[in-house]
């Protein structure tokens, strides 16, 4: 496991701050800013940022860590299994940490490592802070797609929605009658796709249904400017989607970012390939999706494309029998559907999916959430060890406090540093 330190403000016994890492690779900036940070500053805490195997340089098996024999090392369990570990290894290596209390912090899946971490070595572990912390395993995760268009409507208003939906209505007629060669073509598709392939169709909308998503959970703020360029398009309801698109995808042109646009449900599979880049963990993240997550943010909850919408806005050509087929095509027929929902229900029942109770479970961890966070579905959003704040999205909570923030945000980031005080100074 590579990880990053920084002793700088540390005095002895004071707390252990460990950043955890998730589906990324790790960089030393982290400990050099943000409110953990300001808590290490503050406490004098020393820092550590620890990386998750199979991401980043942490490859148990060098460039063979990615076939599906190896894979099989890759589990919740074994990093958190690295994490205890690595907590063990430290106290007991160093005599001005033997008796310092331990602080778990991460964002999105290491913050659910985070609390999960406190259930399952609870003696190692006084205390987490869990932000945008999906806890509950689940394949079909309609319900992201429906907390982005609700928080297109919270952020600009139901007519950027309605007008999002009338868009999707009218692309899919357009595959469903053939009418695709003039979209396609001025969306610059790869000569290669194929609009009548039943996959090459769903990774087409996909891919659109993922732009949003994307805008959505990491850049919230451009939230209202999204809306207003859709709405600014003088074409009808129905048209401004696709005049949206084009826009979108000729910056791609300019840039001469790709020679074309390739929709097609290969490529889709090419990232998740064995020959994909290791230091963008595409294919170790979609792996512990398919045998333990899910968390595929479809818009039908039926494998029959022509289902009733889950994600109104964004249709129902994306279900869930997509990313399963996915799953097999890159880890094999062992990857079945079946196995995913065994390993569902195995996560569920052991870290208590969202039913927990927190004075057994999940009593040392505080729940931060953006409101305007499409993951906060799967997560806790009430009690008293949870809060869900106003107007910002995913993981928006890291940083240090500041006058920029809204009150809410800030009285947030006080009330993480209170919680977390008060276990380390506890006898």
């Amino acid at each position: 496991m590579r990880y990053f330190r920084n002793a700088k403000y540390h005095k002895p016994q004071g707390p252990i701050y460990i950043f955890l890492g998730g589906e990324w690779t790790i960089t030393p900036g982290l400990l050099s800013t943000g409110l953990t940070h300001d808590m290490a500053v503050e406490n004098g805490g020393i820092l550590f940022y620890t990386e998750h195997r199979y991401y980043g340089q942490s490859w148990p098996y060098e460039n063979n860590s990615l076939s599906v024999k190896h894979l099989k090392y890759l589990s919740l369990q074994q990093a958190l299994a690295d994490v205890a570990h690595f907590i063990q290894y430290q106290k007991s290596h160093s005599d001005n940490l033997k008796k310092s209390k331990v602080i778990l912090i991460g964002g999105s899946y290491s913050g659910s490592m985070a609390a999960w971490m406190t259930h399952l070595y609870p003696e190692l572990v006084t205390a987490a802070w869990a932000s945008s912390a999906p806890l509950l395993a689940k394949a079909d995760f309609y319900e992201y797609m429906q907390m982005v268009e609700n928080s297109l409507t919270v952020s600009y208003g139901a007519n950027c929605t309605q007008r999002l939906e009338q868009g999707f209505k009218h692309l899919v007629k357009l595959f469903n009658e053939n009418k695709t060669n003039e979209l396609l073509s001025r969306l610059n598709a790869c000569p290669t796709y194929n609009a009548s392939d039943r996959l090459d169709r769903i990774t087409f909308f996909s891919g659109i249904n993922n732009y949003f998503a994307w805008v959505t959970q990491s850049y919230s703020a451009y939230l209202p400017a999204l809306c207003e360029t859709l709405l600014l398009h003088q074409s009808s309801d129905a048209e401004a989607l696709q005049t949206f698109l084009e826009l979108l995808y000729s910056v791609d042109q300019r840039w001469n970012e790709y020679d074309c646009q390739d929709f097609s449900y290969k490529s889709m599979l090419q990232l998740f390939s064995e020959s994909s880049d290791q230091s963008l963990g595409t294919r170790a993240w979609f792996y512990q999706t398919c045998s333990q997550f899910g968390w595929y943010t479809t818009t039908s909850s039926s494998s029959n494309i022509s289902t009733s919408s889950t994600g109104s806005s964004f249709g129902n050509e994306v279900p869930l029998w997509y990313f399963e087929q996915l799953c097999r095509d890159a880890f094999g027929p062992e990857q079945s559907p079946a196995a995913l929902a065994l390993g569902i229900v195995q996560m569920n029942s052991e870290f208590g999916g969202d039913a927990f109770d927190h004075s057994l479970r999940y009593r040392q961890v505080l729940f931060t959430h953006g409101e305007l966070d499409p993951w906060r579905a799967l997560g806790c959003q009430n009690g008293h060890q949870a809060l869900v704040i106003p107007g910002y999205s995913h993981v928006e909570d890291l940083a240090s406090i500041n006058v920029l923030d809204s009150v809410p945000m800030n009285l947030a980031k006080l009330r993480v540093m209170s919680f977390l005080r008060r276990h380390f100074e506890a006898i």
